[in-house]
């Protein structure tokens, strides 16, 4: 067969000409999960589930209970799919490289009449190493392999758009955007944020409004909103923000890393802009940190449109003061967060 990307996986599984065999990964859970289930769903009439129908969880499963499942005949229908859960495929590979026989046997004699689905959710699986090489090379040779990774924002955006088209509603792709400011972007969280604002809107178009009044915000946006305000001179807006993230028991020091993140983007931007230089070089220039994020670039520049070079420079080595306290001194963590929003506040 031949390794599928999400597009040919979803082309495959509307037709129903199924590969014998499918190993799903990636970094994307939630896609992950929907695609094995859109195999298996597809594949067996769901009223012969009961029957056609097994769901394994890897960590407890044997090779010899995969084997008498994919070896069952389907009753009353086409296809029997055997869905294993974080199946540790890579055991089954020497040192040397060699795949045990009795593994390859099973995974190259699957009968015609049944589909076996290895879904890798929590077990990470690395195409360079820990002997996932060899597995994925060849499960695509006696079946499929297919990469789910997370999508871009682009693509998330358009996501929301299309979902809640769906439910009736129109989300303006700007507000679509604001959502994932507010969440971020993972798709399960996301859907059921979308979800609660249709039920919420009913039909028609959602505003900003909308949404404020229904979604969640991630603690990462809260302390990103934090940073805004503190950009802004909005004091009491600042520690009033800081006050709600201690009774969310929000780590100090997770609070400290994600505004010394949004003080770094700042210097970064207005490093290139004071070297006439555009800030969208930052992307390649720090290979992933920016990856299908340069709205975070877009951030820092509005964000640190207000500082010089030489304010931002200060505003690093106060949070590198911060972090050297909270991590080598007995102060009170909380404090020191305290005087550090004052100390930014007055730059």
């Amino acid at each position: 067969m031949a390794f599928l990307n999400e597009d040919t996986l979803k082309k495959q599984i509307k037709s129903g000409e199924f590969s014998r065999v499918y190993m799903i990964y990636g970094n994307e859970g939630y896609l992950k999960q929907f695609y094995a289930n859109q195999i298996c769903s597809r594949a067996v009439n769901p009223d012969f589930a009961d029957f056609n129908l097994k769901k394994l969880d890897g960590k407890e499963t044997s090779l010899n209970e995969i084997y008498d499942c994919v070896s069952t005949f389907p009753m009353m229908d086409e296809f029997t799919c055997t869905l294993v859960h974080d199946f540790p495929l890579n055991s089954f590979v020497s040192e040397r490289g060699k795949l045990d026989e009795d593994f390859q046997n099973v995974l190259s004699d699957i009968p015609e009449t049944s589909i076996l689905v290895f879904w890798m959710d929590t077990l990470e699986v690395d195409e360079k190493k820990n002997k996932w090489p060899h597995i994925i090379k060849f499960i695509d040779f006696v079946g499929a392999c297919a990469q789910i990774d997370k999508r871009t924002r682009s693509a998330l955006e358009k996501l929301l758009v299309s979902s809640a088209a769906k439910k009736d509603c129109v989300l303006p792709k700007d507000v679509a955007a604001y959502i994932i400011n507010l969440v971020g972007e993972d798709m399960s969280t996301l859907q059921n944020e979308l979800n609660k604002v249709c039920a919420f809107v009913g039909s028609g178009s959602i505003t900003k409004k909308d949404v404020d009044e229904t979604v969640v915000v991630s603690v990462e946006a809260k302390i990103f909103q934090l940073s805004r305000m503190i950009t802004k001179g909005e004091a009491d807006n600042a520690f009033e923000t800081l006050a709600n993230l201690f009774k969310l028991r929000e780590e100090p020091v997770v609070i400290l890393g994600v505004l010394s993140k949004a003080f770094v983007d700042m210097y970064r931007v207005k490093a290139c802009k004071e070297k006439g230089e555009s800030y969208t070089l930052l992307g390649s220039a720090f290979g992933n940190t920016y990856k299908n994020k340069g709205f975070l670039l877009d951030n820092a520049a509005r964000d640190g449109s207000g500082y010089t070079l030489t304010q931002l420079k200060s505003a690093l080595l106060i949070l590198s003061e911060t972090d050297r306290r909270m991590k080598s001194t007995g102060e009170d963590s909380k404090i020191l967060l305290e005087e550090l929003i004052l100390r930014l506040l007055r730059i």
